[in-house]
């Protein structure tokens, strides 16, 4: 998912008491809601009239003022009715009235990068497309992008964004076992909201507001288990999921203890490999069961005395 920030601004600042904006999913742009067919889980509320609060945004600006008599004069304005209208004369009376609307854009661009990265949504300060060189022999060098990684709680009003990155997930897991199983989005969503149901912390980073990776601690009789760590692709070795596994260790600390505890599947070298880089080569409980009926087993794992088929 991704928006041009000058968008979401443009968007808060239009925002009054009676106009309420949405991220409309399906088409990745801001809309107002005036069509019964479009299903509340497409749409995303932008910050609301009360959680933009330029009322508070003046008081921040006063306080933030070197000159004290400008401070008193502003301090006076904003009380009681007509604040807004007795605030604007004061300033120009002051000569900062520039200096106050460009306080009030940088709010509302912390306002609308906050929400971006609260739903996962990737935010374009500049146009996406790359320009492009006539000259073949020299082309234009391709602009670096700047990293911008948060940590981000996931909940039951952002659930829905993450669920992408679920299904993921879930696809590399399947692949290992070669499977066919298949989850969507409203399956993944249910999978997160029975974690958030269960009280289990889930925690996702951002780059930009774009979810890149995410992890859920399940928490039984005070052990967690890190049930879920996924990265996307193009974001492995660059130190993301490290914080994630960081992050879990930390529950796990909260909790007293000093380890995590996971389930691994015996093919997925890239975690087993990551896990021993982190110290994590105890070998704890094994799995068995009886083969399915129909299922052929061609892998063999030897431990100790005992062979597996797997």
């Amino acid at each position: 998912m991704q928006i041009k920030l000058e968008e979401v601004i443009e968007a808060i600042d239009k925002t009054d008491v009676e106009t309420q904006y949405y991220y409309y999913i399906p088409e990745e742009r801001i809309i107002i809601k005036d069509d019964d067919s479009i299903k509340d889980k497409y749409l995303i509320p932008l910050p609301s009239h009360k959680q933009i609060d330029d009322y508070g945004t003046m008081k921040n600006f006063i306080e933030d003022l070197d000159d004290e008599e400008a401070q008193g004069w502003l301090a006076e304005a904003i009380k009681g009715a007509g604040a807004f209208r007795r605030f604007r004369s004061t300033l120009e009376r002051f000569g900062i009235t520039v200096k106050w609307y460009s306080y009030l854009e940088e709010a509302h661009e912390s306002i609308a990068i906050d929400w971006c990265e609260y739903y996962g949504i990737e935010y374009l300060e500049n146009s996406p497309f790359q320009p492009v060189s006539t000259n073949k022999e020299t082309p234009l060098p391709k602009a670096d992008k700047k990293h911008n990684y948060r940590f981000i709680i996931i909940d039951k009003d952002n659930a829905y964004s993450l669920a992408y990155l679920v299904v993921d997930f879930r696809k590399a897991l399947h692949k290992l076992t070669d499977s066919n199983i298949t989850i969507d989005v409203d399956e993944a969503v249910e999978e997160l909201r029975y974690y958030l149901d269960k009280k289990y912390p889930i925690y996702a980073i951002s780059d930009n507001g774009r979810y890149i990776g995410y992890c859920v601690c399940k928490i039984e009789d005070d052990v967690v288990w890190l049930e879920s760590i996924y990265v996307r692709p193009e974001y492995r070795r660059k130190g993301v999921g490290k914080m994630l596994f960081e992050k879990a260790e930390s529950v796990a600390k909260e909790y007293g203890n000093s380890t995590l505890y996971q389930y691994v599947h015996p093919n997925n070298d890239n975690m087993l490999n990551f896990l021993k880089r982190n110290g994590y080569d105890v070998l704890n409980l094994i799995e068995i069961r009886k083969a399915y009926e129909g299922e052929e087993n061609k892998t063999t794992y030897t431990i100790g005395d005992h062979e597996y088929k797997y």
